[in-house]
């Protein structure tokens, strides 16, 4: 077998090329160092086993953004996936932040494309919205979707780039929230936590419906298996949820991936989490980058992404 990018002569059964790393399957891994190995072949210190360099990771294997000191995004490939197929869009508009968080389908293809796509497409519009502000979550979202089947050629209907979404419109005084899917909102406070937004997941189905309970479909394989998303081949399953809090006390509001809440899936343990990250006054970025620790030490075994908004109370602006 000849090397397509570099010419250079492999055996047939190579996933990648070893002289200049292209991948030569469109299923294979993509290499994490320039000599093809994967990411399961580098060290704990960042070294390739086989070719003794030290890898180069992309860029989207952590990224972090800050709008001000009470918000911040980060976002962190974890320890076990090979690529971050997670994104967020943040953006603040005078006294309004518009906060997105997408986890990409890993069961399909380049699920980075869409959540990046949506991330980009929901923030964006959200940070413009006038009037009625649910509506124009259920518009920017579905816009997200749009932009999935504007041009779904190049993949057909194999497995075409699919994600989850979670939205925040925050404005002084309330908080809007919308989601496709199993990514989450969380709002923390004083009292305690809530969960703002319900998985979109045949575990929820089935326990809502009393089919089973919580405890026996939890064993099963299906249980985190959603039942929405936005994708080309999504269709009805496309539909997003929308609520609507107002804003009457001092609040944490968390937008985050499964592979944060996996590792604390009920409210109180996500409060109690956010409520030790918080402690001697940190700002937003370091109790989003606390919650990525807590999930990498818990074995980060997938992406990890969490947008935190630190809110007053009432009126007034958000600083």
């Amino acid at each position: 077998m000849q090397c397509p990018q570099c010419a250079d002569e492999l055996p047939d059964d190579d996933l990648f090329c070893e002289a200049c790393g292209k991948p030569l399957s469109p299923t294979a891994e993509p290499p994490t160092c320039v000599c093809g190995a994967r990411a399961s072949e580098i060290d704990d210190d960042g070294y390739c086993s086989r070719c003794g360099r030290r890898a180069r990771r992309p860029p989207t294997d952590h990224m972090e953004t800050v709008l001000s000191p009470i918000c911040a995004a980060v976002s962190d490939r974890g320890l076990k996936h090979a690529r971050n197929e997670d994104r967020f869009g943040v953006r603040q508009s005078g006294s309004c932040y518009a906060l997105v968080v997408c986890d990409g389908v890993s069961s399909s293809r380049e699920s980075e494309l869409a959540s990046s796509a949506v991330a980009g497409t929901v923030s964006e519009l959200l940070a413009d919205a006038k009037g009625d502000r649910e509506s124009a979550m259920r518009q920017a979202i579905a816009a997200g979707q749009a932009a999935l089947t504007a041009h779904p050629a190049r993949f057909g209907d194999d497995n075409p780039p699919s994600t989850t979404v979670v939205a925040a419109l925050v404005a002084v005084g309330e908080v809007t929230v919308g989601w496709v899917g199993d990514s989450r909102a969380y709002w923390i406070d004083a009292g305690g936590a809530r969960q703002l937004t319900s998985d979109h997941s045949w575990m929820n189905s089935v326990v809502s419906s009393g089919e089973m309970t919580a405890e026996e479909a939890a064993l099963r394989p299906e249980a985190h298996s959603i039942t929405r998303w936005l994708g080309a081949d999504a269709g009805e399953n496309a539909i997003a949820d929308t609520a609507h809090f107002p804003l009457t006390s001092s609040v944490v509001l968390l937008l985050c991936t499964d592979g944060l809440w996996n590792y604390a899936a009920t409210p109180q343990a996500i409060a109690e989490i956010v409520q030790e990250a918080s402690g001697d006054g940190a700002d937003a970025l370091t109790v989003a980058r606390k919650l990525v620790d807590f999930a990498n030490a818990q074995g980060g075994h997938d992406n990890i992404t969490a947008v935190v908004c630190q809110l007053p109370a009432g009126s007034g602006r958000f600083e």
